[in-house]
């Protein structure tokens, strides 16, 4: 009798494992299908944002205002290249985590043959009006022309360049 307990015993350890093992391979085949949707919703996450940039600024006109909000919105995101052509000067300050070396012209469209990471111009500058900073301010009034930066060769949206009318 004390052979047929230990066997007993013996297989309702095995069905216990064998049931323990099933559940584990469950959810992590669960886990997988949640980590996949959740790939997919991210990336529709960044089609959305790319569609509206897009509609926002190519080619449009904004107010000072605009800009200094659309730099605010951007500029710790480390997919944005966010750049700004100085009022006085003419020279374009870069503004977020990442920037790059630009082709083409608002005439013609603006791309990118890649990105870099980089050390930002701050973004309190754009509203000082002391004479140190005045090259980078951005008058809330002010007209500019927004246009969006593409990778050079593709139709995708890396970031937007504003220019003073």
């Amino acid at each position: 009798m004390d052979n047929a307990q230990k066997a007993i015993m013996i297989g309702v350890g095995l069905f216990i494992t064998i049931i323990i093992i099933a559940a584990v391979m469950l959810i992590t085949g669960m886990g997988q299908d949640m980590l996949t949707s959740g790939q997919q919703q991210v990336s529709n996450i960044s089609s959305s944002l790319q569609a509206q940039i897009t509609s926002d600024f190519d080619g449009t006109t904004v107010t000072g205002a605009q800009v200094i909000s659309a730099v605010k919105r951007y500029y710790t995101d480390e997919t944005m290249v966010i750049k700004v052509k100085a009022t006085k000067t003419g020279n374009t300050y870069d503004y977020g985590k990442v920037t790059a070396t630009l082709s083409g012209s608002k005439d013609t469209g603006y791309t990118t043959s890649g990105t870099a990471t980089n050390t930002a111009v701050k973004v309190g500058k754009l509203s000082d009006t002391s004479s140190d900073n005045a090259d980078y301010y951005v008058p809330n009034s002010a007209k500019y022309s927004a246009n969006v930066i593409r990778i050079e060769g593709s139709d995708t949206v890396i970031g937007v360049v504003f220019e003073r009318k």
